[in-house]
């Protein structure tokens, strides 16, 4: 098992990375405490820690009772190998364009419905840049905006993955260096900006959404232009190096024994380790996860708590029918309303990106796979879902899009306790229903009605799932979280 990253550790390479790419300018503050707070879901304490090492590092610079200022960087991340730097990377940099192209716009269009965006702090000075035209710097103020969309939009994983999109992307570099960029889109980019306003204050979702996918959609290719155009224009061009794109919204968070807790969840939800089955020995355990036995422990008796699994003295820990009188005891401990509101979040998300990623794998499928898969889905028992999830990723050629997936399915698989166990039996033959014909459309060539379908299913464990946590288990804040609609 992979060592947890710390609180600190994130925290502080995430605000380094956005100093160094110049998302915050020499001269400028750094947010508040408090905002960085809400962003990361940290301490005061850890990001004090952050900001004395970045002092400590020359980075930034703190009086008392004033914002910590930005310090010159350009010695630092300036030099005559910044080109051959970004060249290294190129193959990463543009599919995390080519990623936030499939699905930042869906994510946006949801954020604005019901959003008054002239009041949004960074509007006035967003509107302002874009009448300017994209001069260097320009780009700051509306991409400041796209955050305050996404943050008010009620669900912190959409504002999350913006702000990784800003550390990945390196824009300050085509917008303020690459004069290739400048020539070409910057000016070309001056009649898109200025009708932006007008996009983010319609009320039409679908040509919000068209308007917004044709923007971003250009952005791509004219980031893709400069990247060959430079690959060109570079006698010895790197080979790529650069590092992988990585989102993890667990960050820590991601303690040892919950990852083993929601992992052996998911096997049995999925029904590999099925009731009346063994689970494997504590040492067993211990040693495919790589950890010690005292963690194991603690994972297993948080299953044993959740009335999943009995552990027999003796005889190993066996799994059992779930007790919905233990569910319901559960639902009532202390921290398992964040925990159902970040599960349907999580929900919210793969809504919105299942679609689009659906609909780019849809192509990659053989017939012969179809087949295999039309064949797989003939046990009453199993989760289509998850089997056409797992085929869809397979196919996913994009890393972002492929890393964004996998994390936004871990974060479902606490939730599989709740989603498929009441009344499972109902939810499992609905969902396999709607799957299977899913299936169908794409083996009749219809990607959009095959995508549409796959949304669809997690849309209904959206709905289903937020009235049985307000109506079963009360938890009232849930009933705020909004279903997305198809547009």
């Amino acid at each position: 098992m992979k060592p947890q990253e710390t609180k600190f550790s994130f925290v502080y390479n995430e605000i380094k990375q956005s100093i160094l790419d110049g998302q915050i300018l020499h001269g400028n503050t750094l947010p508040s405490s408090r905002m960085y707070c809400e962003q990361f879901h940290v301490s005061r304490y850890t990001i004090n820690r952050v900001f004395d090492a970045l002092r400590e590092e020359g980075l930034i610079d703190i009086q008392p009772r004033l914002a910590p200022t930005v310090v010159s960087t350009k010695d630092i991340c300036n030099s005559s190998n910044t080109v051959f730097e970004i060249l290294k990377q190129k193959e990463e940099i543009l599919q995390v364009y080519q990623t936030f192209a499939l699905i930042l716009p869906s994510l946006l269009v949801f954020a604005l419905q019901g959003c008054d965006v002239e009041v949004l702090p960074h509007y006035k000075q967003a509107v302002k840049a874009l009448r300017l035209g994209y001069t260097a710097g320009g780009w700051r103020p509306p991409s400041k905006l796209g955050y305050d969309i996404l943050r008010i939009g009620g669900n912190p994983l959409f504002s999350e993955l913006y702000s990784t999109f800003g550390l990945y992307n390196k824009l300050s570099f085509f917008t303020e260096e690459c004069t290739y960029f400048s020539k070409h889109f910057l000016q070309e980019a001056v009649s898109v900006a200025k009708v932006i306003p007008d996009i983010l204050k319609g009320d039409d979702p679908l040509i919000m959404y068209n308007l917004l996918s044709d923007m971003y959609q250009k952005l791509t290719d004219f980031i893709e232009n400069t990247l060959n155009h430079l690959s060109e224009d570079t006698p010895k061009c790197p080979s790529q190096t650069g590092l992988k794109f990585s989102w993890n919204p667990m960050r820590g968070q991601d303690y040892c024994y919950s990852k083993i807790v929601d992992d052996l969840n998911l096997k049995i939800g999925l029904g590999e380790y099925s009731v009346g089955m063994f689970l494997p020995y504590e040492k067993q355990l211990a040693s495919q996860y790589d950890v010690s036995i005292s963690t194991v422990r603690k994972a297993l008796s948080e299953l044993e708590q959740r009335g999943f699994v009995k552990t027999l003295n003796g005889k190993g820990t066996i799994v059992i029918e779930p007790d919905s009188t233990k569910l319901h005891q559960l639902a009532l401990n202390s921290g398992y309303v964040e925990k159902s509101l970040r599960y349907l979040h999580a929900l919210q998300l793969m809504v919105l990106i299942i679609r689009p990623a659906a609909l780019a794998a849809a192509s990659q499928f053989a017939g012969e796979e179809l087949c295999e898969l039309a064949d797989r889905f003939t046990s009453s028992d199993s989760v289509y879902l998850a089997d056409i999830l797992e085929a869809i990723m397979k196919h996913t050629t994009l890393e972002p899009l492929y890393v964004i997936l996998s994390e936004t399915n871990h974060l479902l698989e606490w939730g599989h306790h709740f989603a498929y166990y009441p009344s499972k039996k109902h939810t499992l033959s609905h969902l396999n229903k709607q799957v299977i014909l899913a299936l169908q459309q794409l083996r009749k060539g219809n990607a959009d009605s095959f995508a549409d379908g796959i949304a669809e299913c997690y849309r209904y464990n959206l709905v289903r799932m937020k009235k049985h946590m307000v109506e079963k288990y009360r938890f009232r804040n849930v009933a705020n979280i909004r279903v997305p609609e198809k547009y």
